[in-house]
């Protein structure tokens, strides 16, 4: 479908909908469109503060945008420029900046650009002009950046380049790139993949992350340390920690030199010292089983960071809860605050944070937060919460599951108009990842549901992230069942506890939540109903049709390729359609690579050809997962709709009618 920008008058128009003296305000799908601005990878220069935006009402464009001291937000990027990188296909790390510095990635020929950001402009210029500082190569795109990182020298960017090639993997290395020049170094290459480069205070030493196929990040990385001189590769290179069965990330310098990082060699993702000639393994700076990691899918994580005083202000996983501390001399000081979801970390240069942040009630911001929980907003949300008295805040569970414990978010309904004490359908969400998890910030499309008297379930199924490497673990060789499993087993559990109705229960999920999603509605009865965006259905066609960094993921998900066809062939749903009864809603992006559209048009083949009622949309302009607000609205108001329709309850506060809604095979 075509994309149209929503105008001012028509977020009006949506927001805050619902009848005459409802009980509860009711968020549009546009209202969660709009608030859907994501913000991400917070830094400090100075007294300035920067961060990136991702703005749907700007077709999904990325913007790097600074706040001065006791100044207002201003976009820094150039007007029309998109700040993203497509390394990996996930990016991150697409801009750094130094001084007046400003280095980035633009999405359209994801070469390096500068700016100087406080030049004055002369003659006919209206400002600083941007200058391309790498070459794109004879295609743009075809040679590609990430994770920009300013050397101390001030003169070069360490950064991840990946060169692509007609018919073949992409090659991926670690760089060094002269700004002035535009000439590009290698450091380090023959690994299949590379991540934060990070130089020492002095710019003589460089330590950064490797990984080889098929193992993923959080699977086995090595951390290698090796010295630098203009010009040249990295000289006596050499692995101080990491190996097999060994995830460490983030290293980290103190500003005397020392060399941290996280590894999760104790089974959990812990700060640790690391020896810089590798002869000891790494020293947990605490004994505590929490995650302080956060699998890699894109460049520019920061869960740690070093403050003013040498001690180290740190975020971590505790009961599906982010948490925001201190950790000095093995002593981990919480925060006071009530923030419960936080992104990257910087000092703020007076003992407190720097980051995204948010609680239950209150959306995503870039805030200071000080160890007392005081705060500061910096940049707010787009737009503001519901009523808090209104907000349903996350309560989290732990279910028994197949031969273990598994864990969920639980969202419940608010009150609606003509709610007679029935119990409520429930919505259960599968995460994407699958190597991921739910968190419990306020998030309007959850509340989206709940203001509709929806209990909407997230569950952190065995595989999910924050609860330690032995969880973690369970979803190796058991994609499509324990995932599946833990699914039906919580809508099973809150059908015992006399929460749900056991008539109307609804699962959905994007990507591998797709999978999950559409695994649950082949092989179990439980769900009356789902909807998978950009699903995978067939997993020997993901496992032979998808990009170099996942593509040797199923290898421990699921088994390797082909020797364990079989496993691939009996786990797709797309080869179980004898099975499949429920009503499924399938939404795809057309540019997706991830995913392409071929599996979600195999499973509505299968769909119609067992006359099974369906509805499908697809959306042009969009890759892997909804950018442009008028897309994610669409997609939030098609599956209602078609939960309503199949659950049989009236819908409220859509800007379409049942009648709007394409429904094949509904007799």
């Amino acid at each position: 479908m075509t994309h149209t920008e929503p105008t001012e008058g028509a977020r009006e128009e949506a927001t805050r909908l619902g009848p005459p003296n409802s009980p509860t305000e009711l968020l549009s799908a546009m209202d969660v469109a709009v608030a859907g601005t994501a913000l991400a990878e917070v830094r400090r220069d100075g007294s300035a503060v920067y961060w990136w935006e991702r703005r749907p009402t700007e077709g999904g464009r990325g913007v790097v945008v600074r706040a001065l001291e006791g100044g207002e937000p201003a976009d820094v990027s150039p007007p029309g420029v998109n700040v993203r990188t497509l390394v990996h296909e996930y990016g991150g790390g697409a801009w750094d900046v130094r001084g007046d510095r400003l280095a980035y990635v633009d999405v359209d020929d994801q070469a390096i650009h500068m700016i100087r950001l406080d030049r004055e402009a002369t003659g006919d210029e209206a400002g600083p002009v941007p200058r391309r500082v790498t070459d794109p190569g004879p295609v743009a795109g075809m040679v590609r950046f990430a994770d920009l990182t300013w050397h101390p020298d001030g003169v070069h960017l360490i950064a991840v380049r990946e060169s692509h090639v007609p018919e073949a993997d992409p090659v991926n290395d670690l760089v060094a790139v002269h700004t002035g020049t535009g000439a590009v170094t290698v450091l380090a290459e023959g690994h299949d993949f590379y991540a934060m480069g990070r130089p020492s205070p002095t710019g003589e030493q460089l330590a950064y992350i490797t990984w080889d196929q098929p193992d993923m990040p959080w699977d086995s990385t090595e951390l290698h340390l090796g010295t630098w001189r203009e010009g040249t590769k990295l000289q006596d290179d050499r692995i101080v920690a990491g190996g097999p069965g060994e995830s460490v990330q983030q290293p980290l310098w103190s500003p005397t030199g020392d060399l941290l990082a996280i590894t999760d060699r104790s089974g959990w993702w812990l700060p640790s010292a690391v020896d810089p000639s590798g002869a000891r393994p790494p020293r947990p700076l605490i004994d505590a089983e929490l995650d302080f990691g956060e699998p890699m899918w894109v460049f520019g994580l920061g869960t740690m960071c070093m403050d003013t005083d040498g001690s180290l202000l740190v975020s971590w996983h505790e009961n599906g809860i982010g948490r925001l501390g201190r950790l000095r001399e093995g002593r981990l000081t919480p925060f006071a605050t009530s923030r419960v979801e936080f992104g990257r970390l910087t000092s703020d240069g007076k003992g407190g944070v720097l980051t995204t942040a948010a609680s239950g009630t209150r959306p995503v911001e870039v805030v200071a937060i000080s160890e007392s929980g005081d705060e500061r907003i910096i940049r707010a949300a787009d737009t503001d919460p519901i009523d808090p008295d209104i907000v349903s805040v996350a309560e989290h569970i732990t279910f028994p599951s197949a031969g273990h414990s598994a864990h969920a978010l639980v969202y419940e309904p608010r009150p609606r108009p003509g709610d007679t004490g029935n119990r409520p359908p429930l919505l259960v969400l599968s995460h994407g990842g699958p190597t991921a998890a739910a968190r419990p910030g306020y998030n309007p499309a959850v509340q989206f549901w709940t203001t509709r008297g929806f209990m909407v379930a997230d569950v952190n199924y065995g595989g999910s992230t924050g609860y330690g490497r032995r969880y973690r673990e369970l979803l190796n060789g058991t994609w499509g069942i324990v995932d599946r499993l833990d699914c039906v087993n919580l809508a099973r559990h809150l059908v015992a506890e006399g929460r749900v109705d056991p008539a109307a229960l609804a699962i959905k999920g994007g990507s591998a939540g797709g999978f999950t999603t559409l695994s649950a509605l082949t092989f179990n009865d439980d769900f009356t109903v789902g909807a998978s965006r950009y699903g995978v259905g067939d997993l020997e066609t993901l496992a032979t049709d998808t990009h170099k960094f996942e593509a040797r993921y199923l290898d421990s998900l699921i088994g390797p390729y082909p020797e364990r066809r079989d496993l691939y062939i009996d786990r797709s749903p797309v080869n179980h359609t004898d099975l499949l009864n429920t009503p499924m809603a399938v939404l795809q992006g057309l540019e997706d690579k991830v995913v392409p559209p071929s599996q979600s048009e195999a499973m509505v083949a299968a769909l119609e050809s067992r006359h099974v009622p369906y509805v499908y949309v697809t959306f042009e302009g969009e890759q892997h997962g909804f950018r442009q607000a008028a897309n994610i609205a669409r997609a939030l108001e098609v599956e209602y709709l078609f939960f309503c329709r199949i659950f049989g309850i009236p819908p409220v506060g859509t800007t379409q009618a049942f009648e709007s809604l394409e429904i094949h095979n509904l007799d």
